[in-house]
């Protein structure tokens, strides 16, 4: 399909990984490590500019249209998985059983927009642009004999929906031969990269993981394609960064009641070196500060922090409280163990920013303007 499409394959001479791209003479991959940057602030790539909602509404009607069922979401406290606390991606809530072949999937083929929780970069939410301990994955999935398996029309649905119905040009798509593993299974993917970020990922789910160190094939085939409902939002839009995209009544509704502005020019030249203030990647995250600053005509690190902190702060409140909202509609209550104590962090996290800067908000307020904009979706 790719060569049809006019994709050459190339090796990436920095980080030596496969990729495909339309320029035949291209050496550097679609990654941002290797790029040096991204940023979907104000790029004008894509032909539609879907708000957070319409990119799960396009994509259902996408894939019905291609004999796929869309079903309902599953909770985020994953009962049925005795490994885990939540669910992690939308193929988490078919692990392990579904995919092992011991419980029938709803459907056959399916599409799901799947509200995870991930707590590995709690102090990023707010900063970088990028990060939520909340977020929606829209999966792609298949549960299929062998006999019923079409590896290719799986890689054209979602590259179709891409092109065709979102409206990128091919020419900006890098693709990326890679491996993926988790929740017990593996097999080879496809990565999808634009502007130097990672829109989705299509995974060809082969074999299980035994305990024992051992692997199995699966006796059914399975298609685990998971697509960042947050990131399609805020690429299409061309948004300072995902937050101003996913809930953006929520936020003015913030703003008007803390009483902040947003310098939203400076989140969108912030956004394009953001990446770098990671806390889990740099070693010295003060310098990396005194960097970025420097990158953008500010003196210091520590002045950029004082420009840019109350609206982070506003983006992590949002953020967390959001999480909070869902994990505890589904049923896990913030405590000192297990699951619990995530939910307990972001929700110190929240109060802490809230108690910084003196706002006169609660919780309860920002977790009804949550569900209201949320009411379609759910």
């Amino acid at each position: 399909i790719l060569k049809k499409e006019g994709f050459t394959r190339n090796i990436c001479q920095k980080c030596k990984i496969n990729f495909w791209s339309t320029n035949k003479n291209r050496k550097i991959c679609g990654d941002s490590s290797c790029i040096g940057e991204f940023s979907v602030a104000n790029n004008k790539l894509c032909k539609k500019q879907l708000s957070y909602i319409d990119v799960w509404n396009l994509f259902k009607e996408h894939f019905q249209k291609r004999d796929y069922q869309a079903i309902n979401r599953y909770p985020v406290v994953a009962r049925w998985n005795p490994t885990v606390d939540f669910t992690i991606a939308s193929i988490a809530a078919f692990q392990p059983y579904v995919i092992t072949g011991e419980v029938d999937p709803p459907a056959k083929r399916l599409v799901i927009p799947q509200f995870c929780l991930r707590f590995g970069d709690i102090d990023n939410v707010g900063i970088t642009g990028s990060h939520c301990t909340g977020f929606v994955m829209i999966g792609q999935h298949q549960f299929v004999e062998p006999k019923d398996w079409d590896q290719d029309q799986a890689f054209q649905d979602i590259y179709d929906y891409l092109i065709k119905a979102i409206g990128l040009d091919k020419k900006e798509l890098i693709l990326h031969e890679d491996a993926w593993a988790g929740g017990g299974n593996f097999g080879p993917c496809m990565e999808f990269f634009a502007a130097g970020l990672e829109l989705f990922n299509q995974v060809y789910m082969m074999y299980e993981q035994l305990p024992d160190g051992t692997t199995k094939e699966l006796q059914q085939k399975v298609l685990d394609m998971g697509l960042g409902m947050e990131r399609i939002a805020g690429f299409s839009q061309g948004t300072a960064n995902i937050y101003e995209a996913i809930f953006p009544k929520t936020l003015n509704k913030l703003r008007k009641k803390i009483q902040i502005k947003s310098d939203l020019d400076l989140f969108s030249k912030f956004s394009r070196f953001a990446g770098r203030l990671n806390v889990d990647e740099v070693e010295d995250i003060d310098a990396e500060w005194n960097n970025v600053a420097k990158e953008l005509n500010i003196k210091s690190g520590a002045e950029l922090k004082e420009m840019i902190m109350p609206t982070v702060a506003a983006y992590a409140v949002t953020e967390h409280t959001r999480a909070l909202l869902v994990a505890l509609a589904d049923g896990q209550l913030p405590s000192n163990s297990g699951g619990g104590y995530n939910l307990r962090v972001i929700l110190r996290r929240s109060l802490s920013f809230i108690d910084r800067f003196s706002w006169n908000i609660t919780l309860e307020e920002i977790a009804r303007w949550h569900a209201k904009e949320l009411q379609e979706l759910f």
